[in-house]
């Protein structure tokens, strides 16, 4: 089974100034560098033949540097950058950074903005056009409280190619399967919008177990199907609560039911097809 992973993070302390939203010292397992040093060895032993860079940080320098490891990384096949979709050049900004070629999209961080309709602003429009026009892809990181914005966000702009990041974020710890599942429905008829499956073992903690999580997983099997879906590892996030195999080893565990093809298509060519890698 062919795999690639849709969504890895690579960070340094070098630039900790710029994780200013979330980066301490309290969070151990996450203070400090991850890069291609860390990421081969553990994608070479799942098998994982490339991976897509996904910002985490709301900076600009952040964009250069996780190109800069792209253009040197045979395995990075893709990054996700950010960028000041509201900056009265922002346009024109795209449209320079859509000139590299492993330059596949951007990402808001919606979910830490204080307004949740924020994806609404009509400011958007320029930011969102050249997108289109740079055949760009946008990661839309939200919660289930942004679910509803995110929903008609999409509804107005039908050529934009978007990714729901992490399922959306459900509270599983809480579980508040309801009315995450009942917003989720919306996307239903969207066909222009995936999901990723990752990020949600760290959303229901340390107690996690793969029957927990599975009803939330064949919700969105069942709402977006085989064919946008697509597989993400979150790592080095995903070191809060398990490690880049267990996390590998519990999606396949999840998609057992599906057909060897099905499987396939999440776990690497829808990947490949929305990113155009």
């Amino acid at each position: 089974m062919r795999r690639i992973d849709c969504h890895m993070h690579h960070w340094t302390l070098a630039m900790e100034r710029h994780y200013g939203l979330w980066m301490s010292p309290e969070l151990k397992r996450l203070y400090g560098d991850y890069g291609p040093r860390d990421a081969k060895p553990l994608i070479a032993q799942k098998g994982v033949e490339a991976a897509v860079l996904v910002a985490a940080a709301n900076s600009i320098h952040e964009t250069g540097y996780l190109m800069g490891i792209a253009d040197s990384q045979d395995y990075v096949r893709g990054v996700v950058a950010w960028i000041d979709m509201l900056a009265p050049n922002a346009a024109d900004d795209i449209r320079y950074w859509s000139r590299f070629r492993k330059l596949k999209g951007f990402r808001p961080y919606l979910q830490d903005l204080p307004e949740d309709d924020w994806v609404l602003k009509p400011e958007l429009k320029p930011a969102i056009e050249a997108m289109i026009e740079s055949s760009l892809s946008f990661d839309i990181l939200i919660k289930t409280r942004h679910i509803a914005p995110a929903v008609e966000f999409v509804k107005r702009n039908p050529d934009l190619m978007v990714v729901v990041d992490h399922m959306a974020k459900p509270e599983i710890r809480n579980s508040a399967f309801e009315p995450w599942r009942r917003e989720m429905e919306a996307f239903r008829a969207l066909k222009h919008v995936h999901c990723k499956i990752s990020g949600i073992v760290t959303e229901d903690g340390d107690g996690w177990t793969l029957e927990r999580i599975r009803p939330y997983v064949d919700a969105v099997i069942d709402i977006f199907g085989p064919d946008r879906l697509m597989f993400g590892s979150d790592w080095p996030v995903v070191n809060l609560v398990a490690d880049y195999s267990r996390w590998i080893d519990t999606v396949d565990a999840l998609l057992g039911n599906l057909t060897r093809a099905d499987q396939q298509k999440i776990w690497a060519d829808n990947g490949e097809h929305f990113y155009r890698i």
